[in-house]
């Protein structure tokens, strides 16, 4: 059914189409909304395959007329940023650079810095490529306009105020040391900061300095010159946003599924920085022009527009874009593409990286299809339930039976997820029992998984033989759980498939892929487990043998210990020796001999 576009008006504005479900599948903007709308619809006209797909979805067509096209424009991005409809073109950022984010539209607004950005009220500002400055900006501004930091609730009852307020660097809203009216004057000056605007918070600060001395405020007057001291300081470290010698080149390589975009920043003349970034190629298949203005659109949204752009090839709708860009610089922008000389070079510099993301990408994706291949032949091999795309591995690892620790490692569709990965310390079990090790363990884990009703495993592999599979098993019926369970055992690699009345052997060939993943997570789950008992043990040995010995702080002990690599070589050492280590006299390093003497006896 072809939607009724006879109402559509000959204005500039967004244009929205729909499905028969009202879902939003494609936004675009146009300079005559009935002229463009009605293009999608003539039988003579050439269209993608995918604009023909979306052409026989489309039931309905919403529109928002504007006041100009730089406003539909504008519009239109924020519109395909919200809603993310499937035939539009995609950008995906590889790394999520971080955004400084005011939330102005609560009631105590906070500045923190945050990796994702919604349409939720709030100002952000970024993203930024490197995070450390970010980090020293905001430790200033808390230092100078003291807002606070926190996730405390004001709720109106008052609360005693943590650290920062103590150390002058947060107001204590939450104990109503400041109204709500001065704080948000505080937070709009920290946001004129943020947009750059120096010079009139200075000039604003010092006459409140002078009307403090004026009245003989001078503790006040005090408080408000450190301020602009800190200010200035802050302010010179800053970054100009762009200057005259600075531009953003931006290259791309494309496959058939994905175009991979390369953007180097170059600020003063020098390459500072680049960033990695992949689009779908919606209904623009093949247009790659058209995929780079479309980049444009959606990334100087919110990045910081250079007076300077250099693609590889002219853009549709350049000077539209343009004069949308001068608009958001507040001065005139150019897109250039250079045909020789060194921004030539670096542009092509651009594209081999483009190139190279787009091949490592290929074969990260080669990967992921070997291992997804391997979890359907080792649930063919081990006849379980579901393909196994969650497995957890467990080990234990401990010396005579001290400082034992049990290790976690956790795989998602066959590759690592290590900020899943978890290690405990042994609690409840005194001397060498690796069967009651492995049951405590693996008893903590699904308990917790239980009661917090967490997804659980597909499979759990166990390095060990039938003593630790048996006590592994022994824990989840405790619990009342049913998940497949198998274990591994180092000498022979058979698997160890438990069951009611007699496990289970079975034997793969070293070659099936299937052993050879059962194989990585038992690997896995063994050197995470020995690092972390090295960890421990390091610890212990480093507090028990040095943190006694009088005149031994954290500063030396840390000095000694980089000195020497160990606490047995420490020992063994001469007092000339340790007296070589910065901050040990003759006399502290006799000490420490004597220390270590009185521990032999």
């Amino acid at each position: 059914m072809k939607p009724d576009i006879s109402n559509i008006p000959d204005l500039p504005g967004v244009y929205l189409m729909k499905d028969d479900s009202d879902n939003i599948i494609y936004i675009g903007k146009a300079k005559s909304l009935k002229k463009r709308v009605s293009q999608y619809f003539q039988s003579g006209k050439h269209h993608s395959s995918k604009t023909r797909a979306m052409v026989r979805k489309i039931r309905d067509i919403d529109y928002i007329v504007t006041e100009s096209e730089v406003a539909a424009l504008i519009l239109e991005a924020n519109l395909v940023k919200k809603n993310r409809p499937h035939y539009n073109i995609d950008l995906k950022d590889d790394k999520r650079y971080p955004y400084v984010k005011v939330t102005v539209n609560k009631k105590y607004p906070r500045i923190f810095i945050t990796r994702k950005r919604f349409m939720d009220g709030a100002l952000y500002f970024g993203p930024y490529t490197n995070v450390k400055p970010v980090r020293r900006t905001l430790d200033m501004i808390s230092q100078v306009f003291r807002i606070k930091r926190c996730n405390r609730k004001i709720d109106g009852k008052r609360h005693r105020p943590c650290l920062n307020f103590h150390i002058d660097r947060c107001y204590a809203p939450c104990n109503g040391s400041i109204s709500e009216e001065e704080y948000r004057s505080n937070i709009m000056e920290a946001v004129k900061f943020l947009k750059g605007d120096t010079a009139g918070i200075l000039r604003s600060l010092t006459e409140k300095m002078q009307e403090h001395a004026k009245a003989q405020e001078f503790e006040a007057a005090a408080a408000v010159r450190d301020q602009i001291t800190a200010l200035k300081s802050l302010s010179e470290q800053q970054t100009a946003t762009a200057g005259n010698n600075d531009s953003d080149l931006i290259a791309t390589a494309a496959d058939e599924e994905t175009i991979f975009v390369q953007v180097f920043y170059i600020r003063d003349g020098n390459m500072v920085g680049k960033a990695d970034f992949s689009l779908s190629w919606g209904d623009a298949a093949g247009d790659i022009s058209r995929i780079v203005a479309e980049f444009i659109k959606q990334y100087y949204q919110d990045a910081p527009v250079p007076p300077e752009i250099l693609v590889q090839h002219q853009i549709p709708e350049e000077g539209l874009i343009t004069k949308w860009l001068s608009e958001r610089a507040s001065r005139n922008v150019r897109i250039q593409v250079p045909a020789r000389g060194d921004k030539k070079k670096l542009l092509d510099m651009a594209a081999r990286n483009a190139f190279m993301t787009m091949e490592q990408s290929h074969i990260r994706k080669s990967d992921q299809d070997a291992a997804l291949q391997a979890l359907v032949h080792l649930r063919d091999e081990l006849s379980l339930p579901t393909l196994p795309t969650h497995i957890e591995g467990f080990d234990i690892s401990n010396i005579s039976g001290t400082d034992a620790v049990g290790s976690l490692v956790v795989f998602k569709n066959g590759m690592p997820a290590k900020d899943q990965y978890r290690h405990f310390n042994i609690k409840t079990v005194k001397g060498i029992d690796d069967f009651a090790m492995m049951a405590e363990v693996v008893g903590r884990r699904y308990r917790k998984q239980k009661n917090e009703n967490n997804k659980m495993p597909d499979l759990i592999l166990i390095d060990g033989g039938p003593g630790q599979v048996g006590a592994a098993m022994g824990s989840l019926r405790e619990l009342g759980l049913d998940i497949p369970l198998v274990g591994l055992a180092k000498r022979f690699e058979h698997i160890i498939v438990p069951k009611e009345d007699q496990d289970e052997v079975v034997i793969l060939p070293h070659t099936s892929d299937a052993l050879k993943m059962l194989m990585q997570v038992r690997d896995e789950s063994h050197r995470f487990a020995v690092s972390s008992h090295r960890r421990r043990r390091t610890a212990r040995l480093s507090h028990s043998e040095l943190d006694s010995i009088p005149g031994i702080g954290s500063s030396r002990k840390k000095a000694l210990l980089n000195h020497f690599g160990s606490i047995d070589k420490i020992r063994r050492a001469s007092v000339e020796e340790l007296a070589e280590v910065e901050g040990i006299s003759k006399g502290l390093a006799e000490k420490i001999i004597e220390h270590f003497k009185s521990k032999q006896n």
